[in-house]
């Protein structure tokens, strides 16, 4: 499941990070994403209904990769599981729950921001990590000089990403993916402008293309 759901992030070339602002959004937030060509989505932990817009989602949409973001607890990962998610994501590395995601076979995309912490998540037995938050731990410069000891870790920046910067990121053979809201931001979800979002979604797709080695 792990090579396959990141495989396709990495495919698409665009993570969408969203924090879902309401149940009745889920649905109509992924069609969008899947109109606009990025059927792929990683819905924050941040409030009471994350997990039941994940089912939601996973209903109307059952081959979009989905993971559950924000993890920060060990009795998530059973329960992010559950919803039917491919993987989980941390916006830190803790190796407790590395391990306990490992334990019951989910992938997890863990956070990381230095080398220590990159040794850290190599020894766990992971190659696909997040690099949060990307623009102020040193952008594409801190990347691509982490690549050199590191040159089978492929990275998902996120934090302060945008359409104007994600080009040079998507530059570097070594970027699996960018993380981030800028293609569903929470005004335009919340105000129902779908069309837009999956407007926003084929520019990405775009860069993508325009940018990809």
């Amino acid at each position: 499941m792990m090579d396959d759901a990141l495989d396709q992030v990495a495919a698409l070339g665009i993570l969408p990070v969203i924090a879902v602002p309401s149940l009745e959004a889920a649905v109509p937030l992924a069609q969008a994403l899947v109109d606009g060509g990025i059927p792929a989505i990683e819905v924050t932990c941040r409030n009471a209904f994350a997990l039941d817009a994940i089912r939601a989602i996973r209903a109307a949409y059952p081959k979009m990769v989905i993971a559950a973001g924000t993890i920060l607890r060990e009795e998530q990962i059973v329960a992010a599981q559950a919803a039917g998610v491919d993987f989980v994501v941390t916006p830190g590395l803790d190796s407790d729950i590395v391990r306990a995601a490992q334990a019951i076979g989910l992938p997890i995309v863990p956070g990381v921001c230095n080398p220590t912490e990159i040794t850290a998540a190599v020894k766990l037995g992971l190659e696909t990590l997040k690099f949060f938050p990307a623009e102020i731990s040193g952008g594409v410069a801190a990347l691509t000089l982490y690549h050199g000891p590191f040159p089978n870790v492929r990275f998902v920046p996120t934090g302060g990403m945008n359409m104007e910067n994600i080009g040079r990121y998507l530059a570097k053979p070594f970027i699996a993916a960018c993380g981030g809201s800028y293609m569903a931001k929470g005004d335009d979800i919340k105000a129902g402008r779908f069309e837009q979002i999956a407007e926003n979604c084929r520019r990405c797709r775009e860069i993508v293309r325009e940018n990809r080695p």
